[in-house]
């Protein structure tokens, strides 16, 4: 259907003409944000680091729904005064500096291969189990990513924002279901005796368990740099008025805060019975630790409670909704991802490149990626939870370049010192990042999260420092947009 009223442009194509509606933008947004991360990576950091997740996830998603509302807005505006499709298109203009597009686009298609990865990863583990074991991690994956790949290439950006629509309520109602069945599946008086059980046989679950420096920088990776990465900010390009965009970021903020709450029942549920087993279900103690050894992280836990403690129709039901918030978002980095290397790269490249040329390549780069994506996970990598965070922190550094955009009513930052902070804080980040810098045997490394806020620390002080040097310019016509 979305291929059938394709209007055969690079704008139709990515950003619906810019005629999104109110519901078609929220749950594009909640859907997107909300991945193989909500549905499976919190139940397992639930189970081992009990409620620390829920009070960080509840103000990185309360951070991320009022950012979208001040910043969603400023992007919009921009975007249809100037047309913009990508996030190199507005940084570049209003720097007036081709090569921060190079550098933006270079460095949001490679972090965002570690998003398409855990989509990849939580795709396998989805079908795999929900098989009974019968298509293998790696084959189920690959089956999965190439179902989100086609529907993209064949109905470009309004395929995903359509499937997120649907996937968005699966996935709401789905968590929400299993959370119930679970809970109630194995502690029968309800919420009360699963929190006994908790108290009883691991009380430090319902304890702070993070340093203030790990939450700060979850907050600030998963409040602010997921909400800057292209399969997000593209989104505020197609919404049809600021009234869609102020509104959306409201009804998120309800979405998204909500949706964690029976995630943390099923993981202090999963945490309990790691412990303690379920003889009468056959569930043996330490079961999470033999999903480790068979997936290479306990993200398994959720998909491996559903699909062995409930009914096997319900347990479609809910597996479905755990490949939609996988799918949800894998879509959207895919056709973000193949949108910004084709402007921002091949168009500059080839500059008399038609859109029907255009639209082609971009569904090659699209594939090849989705490619990318599935053989990194194939090497099964770790935890979602750490793997998102890459991500994440490198979309963080293109914060201080944005403020300036946004905010371009004074002039503080300029166009060489947009380039010097992304480029450095990027850098420090890949280099402290335990899963990039730990591999490659750098001295000193922390959990991605908090590699990135040291990252956006060093990328502010480089971006001033080279700013104090050479002196900025304001950009008169994106000071006349934001003051309508």
């Amino acid at each position: 259907m979305a291929g059938r009223r394709f209007q055969k442009s690079v704008e139709d194509f990515f950003v619906l003409s810019r005629k999104a509606g109110l519901i078609v933008v929220f749950l594009a947004i909640a859907s997107t944000y909300h991945s193989a991360f909500a549905f499976l990576t919190s139940v397992a950091v639930y189970a081992s680091t009990g409620i620390s997740f829920w009070i960080a996830a509840m103000a990185w998603v309360i951070t991320a729904s009022v950012w979208g509302y001040y910043y969603g807005r400023r992007v919009f505006l921009l975007g249809k005064a100037k047309g913009f499709v990508t996030p190199a298109d507005l940084l570049a203009e209003y720097y007036g500096s081709e090569a921060l597009r190079f550098v933006t686009a270079i460095v949001m298609a490679v972090f965002v291969i570690a998003y398409i990865v855990v989509q990849a990863i939580g795709l396998g583990i989805i079908l795999s189990i929900g098989s009974g074991g019968h298509i293998p991690y790696q084959e189920a994956s690959l089956i999965l990513m190439l179902i989100a790949a086609t529907y993209v290439i064949l109905g470009g950006l309004r395929a995903a924002y359509w499937t997120d629509v649907l996937q968005g309520v699966w996935m709401y109602i789905g968590v929400w279901i299993a959370g119930v069945v679970i809970v109630l599946k194995f502690f029968p008086q309800g919420i009360p005796h699963l929190m006994q059980e908790v108290i009883r046989v691991k009380p430090k679950l319902l304890t702070m368990n993070w340093s203030p420096e790990m939450l700060l920088s979850c907050i600030m990776v998963y409040g602010v740099g997921l909400m800057i990465l292209p399969h997000l900010w593209i989104k505020y390009y197609a919404a049809k008025d600021t009234w869609t965009i102020k509104w959306s970021s409201v009804a998120t903020a309800f979405y998204l805060s909500s949706y964690y709450i029976p995630t943390a029942f099923i993981g202090l549920a999963a945490a309990v019975l790691n412990v303690t087993g379920f003889p009468a279900l056959g569930l043996k103690a330490g079961f999470i630790f033999e999903l480790i050894k068979q997936f290479g992280s306990r993200d398994a836990v959720m998909a491996f409670m559903i699909y062995h403690f409930t009914n096997p129709i319900l347990a479609g039901f809910l597996l479905a909704g755990a490949a939609a918030a996988a799918m949800s978002t894998l879509d959207s980095f895919l056709g973000a991802t193949s949108l910004i290397l084709t402007r921002d790269i091949y168009q500059r490249v080839r500059k008399g490149a038609s859109e029907r040329e255009l639209i082609l390549v971009s569904r090659a780069l699209l594939l090849a990626w989705a490619f990318i994506g599935w053989y990194l996970a194939v090497l099964k990598p770790g935890l979602i939870f750490n793997i998102t965070a890459i991500a994440c922190a490198g979309g963080l550094q293109f914060l201080p370049a944005l403020l300036q955009a946004i905010y371009p009513n004074r002039a503080w930052l300029s166009k060489e010192g947009a380039i010097g902070g992304i480029l450095a804080g990027t850098a420090v980040t890949a280099l402290l990042a335990k899963q990039i810098g730990g591999k490659i045997g750098f001295p000193i490394v922390f959990h991605p999260a908090m590699a990135g806020t040291i990252g956006l620390a060093i990328n502010f002080l480089i971006a001033m420092a080279i700013s104090i040097a050479v002196k900025p310019k304001r950009n008169e016509e994106f000071v006349k947009i934001l003051s309508q």
